[in-house]
C-alpha cells in the first residue's frame, strides 16, 4: 500500500503541471468527449442498414408482387418492427422523410441504406477532423509540460552549492534532465489523453450496449475484473524494474560522459580495453533489465488476449442464442459484438496505459529527487540588491567544513581594501582554494560573516553579489563557441569593439587574428583547439570585459613556456588595477608587489605580511620562498648542465658500426 500512495502521490503532483493550461486541457476533454461519441455511432449505422435488409428480404418473400425491376418497386413505409438501436428511429425517420419528398419513385429501403452510407462516411471524417485537432493540442500542450519542467529542473540545478556536483556525476545529471524529462510525456499526455478517449470510448458502448441488451452486457463485463487484477499485479513489477532500468542508464551515461571527457587518457595509458570491459558490464546490466521488462510485457498481453476472447466466445454464445430465440434482432447482435471489441480494447489498453505510467512515474521520482532537494545557498526572504561596491571584503572569524567532516577552515580573518591585492600563499591543501569560494557564495561558511561594502553577503542576493566579481582559473573553462562569444560571455551586449579592446589588453589579439576565422573561429569542447596559454588569454580578456570590482585569480603560469608566461602576467597586471583581487599564487615570484600576502597551513592563517616582512620572520613563507628558490635553482642547473653535454658529446657518424657495452 505504501508504494501505491506514494505512486498515486507522484502522478497527482505531476498532473498539477498541468494547471496553467487548465483551458487547453479542458478543449481536449471536450474534443475526446465528441470524438468518441462519434466514434461509435458507424457501428449502429451498420446494425440499422443490416435490420433494413432483413425487413426488406421479409417484405419482398412475402408480397405477391412480381416486379422484376425490384430496385423501383415500392415499399411501406412502416414494416412494424420495434428497433432497439439507439440511432435506428432518428435515421429511419429522416431517410423516410427523403424518399417521401425527392426520391418517392425509388425503392425506401434503397434510399435509406444510401443515406446510411453517407451519413456513415460524413460521421468517419467528422471524427478524423476532431481528432487532427485534438492531436494539435494535445501535442503542443505535451512538449510545453517538457518545456516547463526542464527550465524548472534546470534552473533548480543551478542554484545547488558546489557540493552537490562534486557528489554526483555528471552524467547522471544529465540523464535525469534529458532521459527522464522526456520520458514525462509517455505519462502525462499521450497516454493520459489516449487514457480518457478510451474511457469516454468505454462509457458511451457500456451506455448503448445496456440499451440493446443488458443481460449481454452483464455477461461482457464478467471478465472485466480479472483483467484489472492481473494488470495491476504486472504493472507494480514493471514499475520496480523501470525504476532499476533508469538509474542503471544513468550510471551507463555517467561512464560514458567521462570516458568521453577523458579519451586522451584513456588512449595515452592504453586502457581501451579496460574501459571496453567496463562499458560492456554496465550494458549489460541495461540489457538484462530491458529482457526482464519485456519478459513481464510479454506475459501480460497473453493472458489478457485469453481473458478477452474468453469474454468474446461467451457473448457470441450467449447472444446467438438470444437471436434464435428472437429476443435480439441480427442487427442489434451484429453492432454488439464489434462492440464488445471496442469496449474490451480500453480494458486492455488500460494495461499499455498503466505500463507507460509506471515507467513515467519510476522517472519522475527520479526527477523530484532533484526538485525536493533543498538548495543551501538560497537567497534569505528578505535579501536585497547589493549596490555597486568599491570593493571592501572581510572575512569576520570565518570558520568551514564540508559536510560534518573537520573544519577545512578555521578562524579567517582578512580584511582587504578597495584595489589591493591580497595573496593565498601556503601548501597544497592548506585551504586557499575553499577560501576563495566562500567570497561568490559557492558555499556558506559554517561560522563567521563575510562582510562586503558593510553587506553580509548572505543578506544580498546571489545575481547581485556575483555580478560585480569575475574569476580566472588556473584551468580556464571555455564552452564550444567562437572565440567572440566566449569573451563576451562577461556581456552578452557588448559591441565587438569593447571585445577586441578587452583581447588586447589580455595580449590574445595577435593570436586571435591568425585563427582561421579570428573571432569567429570555434574553439571546439573546453577550448581544446587552443593552447594552455591561449586559453588563459581568453579567460583574462573574459574578465577584462566583465569589469569587475572584486577579482578572483587561480595565477596560471607554472605550466607554459616563458614568452607566454611574460604575455600573462602583462595580462594580468592590467586586469588586476584599480580591483580588489584575491590572488591565490603558485609562484611566489609573482607576488612580490602584493598589497598584502596570506600565508595559510592546515586551514589556519600562519602569518600574514609584505614580501619583506614575512622573509624576515623567517616563518612558513621563508621556507616555502627559499624550497621554491631552490627548485627553480636547481632546474635551471640542470637545464645548464645537459646543453653543456650537448655541446661537447661528439657527432655520431651513421656508418660506424654500434658500439657493444658490457651488458649487451
Amino acid at each position: 500500500m505504501k508504494n501505491y500512495n506514494t505512486s498515486k502521490n507522484t502522478y497527482i503532483r505531476l498532473l498539477e503541471y498541468l494547471k496553467p493550461y487548465w483551458r487547453k486541457a479542458i478543449i481536449i476533454l471536450i474534443l475526446s468527449a465528441i470524438g468518441s461519441y462519434i466514434a461509435v455511432l458507424p457501428t449502429q449505422i451498420v446494425g440499422v442498414a443490416v435490420d433494413e435488409i432483413k425487413i426488406a428480404d421479409k417484405y419482398l418473400k412475402n408480397t405477391q408482387n412480381n416486379n422484376s425491376d425490384k430496385i423501383f418497386a415500392d415499399k411501406p413505409q412502416s414494416n412494424g418492427h420495434t428497433n432497439t438501436i439507439p440511432i435506428s428511429k432518428p435515421l429511419t425517420t429522416f431517410s423516410q422523410y427523403i424518399h417521401k419528398h425527392w426520391f418517392e419513385s425509388y425503392n425506401s429501403t434503397f434510399i435509406t441504406l444510401i443515406f446510411l452510407a453517407a451519413i456513415f462516411i460524413f460521421m468517419h471524417a467528422a471524427n478524423s477532423g476532431i481528432m487532427l485537432f485534438h492531436g494539435f493540442i494535445t501535442t503542443e500542450l505535451g512538449q510545453r509540460l517538457i518545456y516547463d519542467m526542464r527550465n524548472q529542473l534546470y534552473d533548480h540545478i543551478q542554484q545547488f552549492p558546489l557540493s552537490y556536483f562534486e557528489n554526483n556525476k555528471t552524467g547522471e545529471i544529465m540523464s535525469r534532465l534529458m532521459n527522464d524529462v522526456n520520458s514525462l510525456e509517455q505519462a502525462i499526455v499521450g497516454p493520459v489523453v489516449t487514457f480518457i478517449t478510451d474511457m469516454f470510448k468505454f462509457g458511451w458502448i457500456l451506455y448503448f450496449c445496456i440499451k440493446l441488451d443488458w443481460q449481454l452486457t452483464g455477461v461482457a463485463l464478467f471478465v472485466c475484473p480479472f483483467i484489472s487484477l492481473c494488470t495491476y499485479n504486472f504493472g507494480k513489477r514493471i514499475r520496480k524494474v523501470f525504476r532499476s532500468l533508469r538509474d542503471k542508464t544513468a550510471e551507463l551515461n555517467a561512464l560514458i560522459q567521462d570516458n568521453i571527457s577523458g579519451i586522451k587518457v584513456i588512449a595515452g595509458f592504453a586502457k581501451e580495453a579496460e574501459e571496453m570491459e567496463r562499458f560492456r558490464n554496465k550494458n549489460y546490466d541495461n540489457y538484462n533489465l530491458y529482457v526482464r521488462i519485456l519478459k513481464l510485457v510479454s506475459t501480460l498481453r497473453p493472458i489478457v488476449d485469453l481473458l478477452t476472447e474468453t469474454g468474446a466466445v461467451i457473448v457470441i454464445c450467449f447472444g446467438g442464442y438470444k437471436v434464435l430465440q428472437g429476443q435480439l434482432s441480427a442487427g442489434t447482435f451484429v453492432i454488439f459484438f464489434p462492440y464488445l471489441q471496442m469496449m474490451y480494447s480500453p480494458i486492455t489498453g488500460l494495461t499499455r496505459f498503466y505500463n507507460q505510467v509506471q515507467r513515467a512515474i519510476a522517472s519522475t521520482e527520479r526527477i523530484f529527487e532533484i526538485l525536493d532537494t533543498p538548495s543551501e545557498l538560497k537567497d534569505a526572504p528578505n535579501a536585497i540588491d547589493l549596490p555597486p561596491v568599491r570593493g571592501i571584503v572581510e572575512f569576520r572569524h570565518v570558520h568551514f567544513r564540508y559536510n560534518q567532516d573537520m573544519d577545512v577552515l578555521t578562524d579567517i580573518n582578512i580584511s582587504a581594501r578597495p584595489g589591493q591585492m591580497i595573496a593565498l600563499v601556503g601548501p597544497s591543501g592548506s585551504g586557499k582554494t575553499t577560501l576563495t569560494k566562500l567570497i561568490p557564495r559557492f558555499y556558506d561558511p559554517t561560522k563567521g560573516e563575510i562582510i562586503i561594502d558593510g553587506y553580509n553577503i548572505k543578506d544580498v542576493r546571489l545575481h547581485s553579489l556575483r555580478r560585480q566579481m569575475a574569476m580566472v582559473l588556473q584551468e580556464p573553462f571555455l564552452f564550444n563557441d567562437t572565440v567572440k562569444a566566449n569573451i563576451a560571455y562577461a556581456r552578452f551586449d557588448a559591441l565587438n569593439n569593447e571585445i577586441e579592446e578587452a583581447a588586447c589588453a589580455a595580449n590574445a589579439h595577435d593570436f586571435i587574428m591568425e585563427l582561421p576565422h579570428r573571432y569567429d573561429s570555434v574553439i571546439g569542447e573546453r577550448g581544446v583547439k587552443l593552447s594552455g596559454g591561449q586559453k588563459q588569454r581568453i579567460a583574462i580578456a573574459r574578465a577584462i570585459l566583465a569589469n569587475p570590482r572584486i577579482l578572483i585569480l587561480d595565477e596560471a603560469t607554472s605550466s607554459v613556456d616563458t614568452e607566454t608566461e611574460q604575455l600573462i602576467q602583462n595580462a594580468i597586471y592590467r586586469l588586476v588595477k584599480h580591483r580588489t583581487t584575491f590572488v591565490i599564487a603558485h609562484r611566489l615570484s609573482t607576488i612580490l608587489h602584493a598589497d598584502l600576502i596570506v600565508v595559510m597551513d592546515h586551514g589556519r592563517i600562519a602569518e600574514t605580511g609584505l614580501h619583506h616582512e614575512l622573509l624576515a620572520n623567517g616563518g612558513l613563507y621563508k621556507k616555502l620562498f627559499e624550497m621554491q628558490f631552490m627548485i627553480q635553482e636547481t632546474a635551471k642547473q640542470e637545464i645548464e648542465e645537459a646543453d653543456l653535454v650537448a655541446t661537447q658529446e661528439p657527432a655520431i657518424d651513421l656508418n660506424e658500426p654500434p658500439r657493444h657495452t658490457k651488458w649487451s
